[in-house]
């Protein structure tokens, strides 16, 4: 699991390409200091596993699927991504639960500035949009942003000094595409409310439900 707070943008120093995929060489001597093989780290959102470390460079794999459904696929040698550890148990929870699954694109159709903040514009699938509230959380290549405004197939968000200074989105165009994560709370909520399980279960969570335990009157 995550938190949305990244620790810095990784060089990608080598793409190899392969039949399993693609294996990444990211240089992040800033991440050295406790990353072992087979420790999770999200880079642009997504959750990788390490397969070397060493000499501040290490490397992780993203199988097929992942490469079409994220950005991932489109990754060159000499770009920078996000990267982030996953969470500790004593650590800050300082921005939401992020856990490295990413639900879809997004297209970058606006940038513009609102004093010293950037505004991103983020077209989506409406399948995507459905679960994007105003001052509501999502995970934008693996940043935790708060969502500015939430329209039918498009959201802004704001980003601020610092965040522009910590992560690509100080230098992020129109037509970039990028990873999303929906808050995962909405999504579990959204199960709840409709599931209905097999022909003998009693059925989701409804209005007639929440009456019969004292939830409605």
């Amino acid at each position: 699991m995550f938190t949305g707070l990244v620790e810095g943008t990784a060089r990608l120093a080598a793409v190899s390409r392969h039949t399993g995929g693609a294996t990444f060489t990211l240089e992040a001597p800033f991440l050295m200091d406790d990353l072992r093989v087979g420790d999770s780290v999200a880079v642009n959102g997504v959750c990788l596993t390490v397969e070397t470390v060493g000499s501040g460079l290490f490397t992780a794999t993203a199988v097929p699927e992942t490469l079409r459904r994220t950005n991932l696929g489109g990754l060159q040698p000499g770009g920078r991504v996000h990267v982030e550890r996953a969470m500790r148990a004593d650590g800050r929870f300082g921005g939401h639960i992020v856990t490295g699954h990413i639900d879809g694109i997004g297209h970058v159709t606006d940038v513009y500035p609102d004093g010293e903040a950037r505004v991103l514009v983020i077209r989506v699938d409406p399948s995507l949009a459905r679960y994007m509230v105003d001052k509501g959380s999502v995970a934008v290549d693996g940043v935790s942003l708060t969502i500015m405004r939430a329209e039918k197939d498009r959201f802004s968000v704001s980003i601020i000094p610092h965040t522009q200074a910590v992560t690509r989105f100080g230098e992020i165009r129109e037509g970039e595409t990028v990873n999303i994560e929906c808050d995962v709370i909405a999504k579990y909520v959204e199960r709840l409310l409709t599931y209905r399980g097999d022909a003998g279960a009693s059925g989701g969570i409804d209005a007639a439900f929440l009456a019969r335990h004292g939830f409605l009157r």
